[in-house]
């Protein structure tokens, strides 16, 4: 398993030095915000360095009924996107999948009252911080997205205990779940798989340029991811 997390807010977008493919690039333009045109792009850059590291360079990307991006042509390798403020987050796995990332800031703690689980918002009210609350939303998140039904799946609807393992509540399957707080403690980064999770790495936009020459050699015939 790889999970990899990257700033992209000095990815300058009128001059890309990384394969993209057309259907990024079109998806980007339909955003307002240059800094969500930053997020839609590195996305899928950091998703490529990812498979490249792999030795695939030859992926096709199709949706499936929730409009979840998978590889048609590598059934066997999962993977998941995610992206907040200046920040993307990708997970590969031979297993389904779910990574969220997710920018530290004031929320009203009352929100967990009412979406999340009983036992969830008790765990807020003795550790009463934001961070706390993040921790649930990044794990709860990663659920979701790994099922692949995302926020068609209420908040409320299942569980997660945070102890000395992180668990979800009647859990028959043994899904694995794992927290981080990252980039200097102004982020947390969630993942959710059924095996084993590896720690995330950070990526950095000049590490991928040093091997760009040769992948954009390997990746003339990418079709891009339409969606996160």
């Amino acid at each position: 398993m790889m999970i990899y997390y990257m700033d992209v807010s000095k990815l300058d977008i009128n001059r890309i030095p990384f394969p993209v493919s057309e259907e990024r690039i079109k998806k980007s333009n339909r955003y307002f915000h240059e800094k969500d045109k930053k997020l839609c792009i590195g996305a899928e850059i950091l998703l490529n360095h990812a498979l490249y590291k792999m030795g695939i360079v030859d992926q096709v990307f199709d949706t499936d009924q929730y409009g979840k991006p998978y590889l048609k042509n590598y059934a066997g390798v999962q993977f998941n996107l995610s992206h907040s403020e200046n920040y993307v987050a990708c997970a590969v796995s031979d297993s389904p999948v779910g990574v969220d990332i997710e920018y530290i800031h004031d929320i009203d703690l009352d929100i967990a009252k009412n979406y999340f689980y009983n036992n969830e918002y008790e765990y807020i009210l003795k550790n009463p911080n934001i961070k706390t609350f993040f921790e649930l939303w990044v794990l709860k998140e990663s659920y979701m997205k790994m099922t692949g039904l995302g926020f068609r799946l209420p908040l409320n609807e299942f569980s997660i205990k945070i102890s000395k393992e992180i668990s979800l509540l009647n859990d028959t399957d043994k899904y694995r779940l794992n927290v981080w707080n990252v980039c200097e403690g102004n982020y947390m980064l969630g993942v959710c798989t059924e095996k084993r999770i590896t720690r995330p790495v950070l990526i950095n936009l000049e590490d991928i340029k040093t091997i760009t020459n040769k992948k954009s050699t390997d990746l003339k015939c990418l079709k891009g991811v339409d969606a996160l």
